[in-house]
């Protein structure tokens, strides 16, 4: 086994126990806001002043909002963990959650319908010329191809590669489970 593939099975580790610890965290968490919703509940019925059961009734909402949102980040936590594609994810430059594709120059010229890979090429020397390609030519799968930052050297100039990213919604049941 290379270095690389140990590094990648440890920070699967890392990761598969961090996403444990906090489903453990969150289910604490909801039994906990369960069992203070009951007290609460049973506190706004043993005759307290109005201003307190509004207080009470307050915080029960509120409870009721956190409670729901921990199920939502449960939910997620748990289609992560069960994604088939989940070596495909990434964060995208907005923060938000991504599937990568990377493909070789002559890979990405065909697929953006480009005569040649040689166009990409040229205009991988400069930020904007491949704003303007990518522009004209935009992915019919909805990935944006981010300017290479590959070394021009003696490797042969079609296996260069460039990395494109897509926002993805996961959702329970996704296409990426």
């Amino acid at each position: 086994m290379t270095t690389i593939n140990q590094e990648f099975d440890l920070l699967a580790q890392a990761v598969n126990q961090t996403l444990n610890t906090h489903h453990q965290q969150l289910q604490l968490e909801q039994a906990q806001i369960k069992c203070l919703t009951q007290i609460l509940n049973s506190c706004s019925n043993s005759g307290l002043d109005e201003h307190c059961v509004t207080e009470i009734d307050r915080l029960t909402e509120l409870l009721d909002r956190h409670q729901d949102s921990a199920t939502q980040v449960q939910s997620m936590l748990n289609t992560l963990r069960q994604s088939k594609d989940a070596q495909y994810l990434t964060i995208d430059s907005q923060g938000e959650i991504a599937t990568y594709l990377k493909l070789e120059l002559g890979e990405l010229a065909q697929r953006l319908g480009i005569d040649s890979p040689n166009i990409l090429l040229t205009a991988a020397n400069h930020v904007n010329a491949w704003s303007k390609l990518m522009i004209s030519h935009p992915d019919a799968d909805g990935y944006q191809w981010q300017f290479p930052s590959f070394k021009r050297g003696f490797y042969h100039k079609t296996h260069q590669e460039v990395i494109g990213t897509k926002t993805v919604k996961l959702v329970a049941n996704s296409s990426l489970n």
